[in-house]
């Protein structure tokens, strides 16, 4: 069947391209069309556009299915992150998460803090999305509950980079394995190299944020506010550092490199038993809530905001936007029309820094494209190994690149799934927070610094 389909030529493929981009940006930005209807008239129209290279239904539907097979890992992720904080939330972790938080998080430091906090937490269960949707959360919960002056959109700004931060350096993360496992490298070795504009990117992002937070007046805080949400919690949960079980069986279960999706579950497991003996929950309170989310009504709207949350059902919109997206990237890839252009591409780049930058400029493409990391770190992958191995760079050169352009822009890009999970759980418009993703943003512009000035460019040495 594959002799009878011939490849796309550079201008088909160039078309598709950029019919995809304008169906999602005209979509999205003029006519505020819903993401998903948007992906699947992007299907159509490659649909159309492959018939003139022998590419019929039943293609197309093999190819779909081929990218949701190759990211299957990552869809089960989502649906259990949606369960685990509902749980989190009935079994008492976040609520008292907020509850010692107020008095923790210090008001004249608290950016900093919490990219410090997103960062811990994040580095060692291994995901930007629960570290999202548990401590980012509760920081939300504690600058809302105590009218800090600081805008929403700078705090989220700053759990993403805590969190980002963790998700791209942490062996356990999902995205750092599989971008290590796309170029054959070493995880290791791939989080050593990382590190060499990761952390000078973190210590800027650091001293950054300190630096904005001391714009901000600090002494708006409402004492009486804070007591109210505190009693408020109080009266609906049983306040315990117990309540801390279950993130600390998660971050135990992370530390021993127990599979993601095995942490998860049995962490979901631990917050039942957490729920019924800590917090008086009923077996159905507790199924309800995996599924369906915490449902309160109080008299502090703060703590209605914070609580009212989670479940696999408040995730399936988002699910139906990663879905889709990678069903599209699945016909992207293996019908050739983005590898054509990067194969155009790459012979016309005769420099180190050339191809690092174009490197990064298709993963950030890709990315969009996709809607989401999984495929744009598998295709960057295989497409830039044997340049990087041609040029005396070392596959760590190329997974680094990836990360950078992948896993750092995901929450950037505003109908990417790590960016509506954002938005759906902290309620802030990427257009909002995007700007103020200090690690994100100096990260990759550091790298291409670094390596148009020759610095930290890993190449094979030869043996003598």
């Amino acid at each position: 069947m594959e002799n009878n389909k011939k490849e796309p030529s550079l201008k088909t493929s160039i078309l598709v391209l950029l019919g995809i981009l304008a169906i999602l940006l005209i979509g999205t930005i003029i006519f505020k069309i819903n993401i998903v209807l948007l992906l699947i008239l992007c299907i159509i129209y490659i649909s159309i556009i492959g018939k003139f290279n022998n590419i019929n239904q039943k293609d197309i539907i093999e190819y779909m299915s081929y990218g949701c097979y190759k990211a299957y890992i990552g869809l089960l992720f989502f649906i259990l992150i949606g369960g685990i904080i509902g749980i989190f939330i009935a079994a008492g972790t976040v609520p008292t998460l907020v509850y010692y938080g107020l008095d923790i998080l210090s008001p004249n430091f608290f950016l900093p803090t919490t990219l410090l906090i997103c960062t811990l937490l994040s580095s060692i269960i291994g995901s930007s999305w629960s570290t999202v949707g548990t401590v980012g959360i509760a920081i939300i919960g504690i600058a809302t509950t105590s009218n800090l002056s600081i805008p929403l959109p700078i705090i989220v700004g700053a759990i993403i980079s805590g969190a980002w931060f963790g998700d791209k350096m942490s062996p356990v993360s999902d995205s750092t394995v599989m971008t290590a496992t796309s170029v054959n490298a070493n995880v290791y070795d791939h989080i050593k190299v990382m590190s060499m504009t990761t952390l000078p990117a973190y210590i800027i992002s650091l001293i950054a944020y300190t630096v904005i937070n001391s714009f901000y007046d600090v002494k708006d805080i409402d004492i009486n506010n804070i007591q109210n949400i505190k009693n408020t919690l109080d009266s609906i949960y049983n306040i315990s550092i117990l309540n801390f079980i279950p993130l600390i069986v998660l971050i135990f279960l992370s530390f021993f490199k127990i599979d993601a999706i095995k942490s998860l579950i049995i962490t979901i497991g631990i917050s039942i038993i957490c729920a019924i003996f800590l917090q008086d929950k009923s077996l159905y309170e507790c199924f309800d809530a995996i599924m369906n989310g915490v449902s309160v009504d109080t008299s502090n709207k703060e703590v209605n905001t914070l609580l009212n949350r989670g479940g696999i059902n408040s995730m399936m919109s988002t699910f139906l936007l990663c879905f889709f997206a990678l069903s599209m990237g699945g016909i992207l890839e293996k019908s050739g029309f983005l590898k054509v252009i990067i194969k155009s591409i790459t012979n016309k780049i005769h420099s180190t820094f050339g191809l690092i930058f174009t490197t990064m400029s298709t993963c950030i493409l890709g990315t969009a494209l996709f809607a989401d990391i999984y495929l744009s770190i598998i295709l960057n992958g295989n497409m830039y190994k044997e340049e990087f191995k041609k040029r005396g760079l070392k596959n760590t050169m190329l997974s680094r690149t990836i990360e950078e352009g992948t896993t750092l822009f995901a929450p950037l890009i505003p109908w990417t799934a790590a960016s509506a999970f954002i938005t759906a759980t902290l309620n802030v418009q990427t257009v909002d927070y995007a700007k103020y993703t200090i690690l994100n943003l100096v990260n990759p512009l550091l790298s291409l610094i670094f390596t148009f000035l020759g610095i930290f460019i890993v190449k094979y040495k030869e043996d003598r």
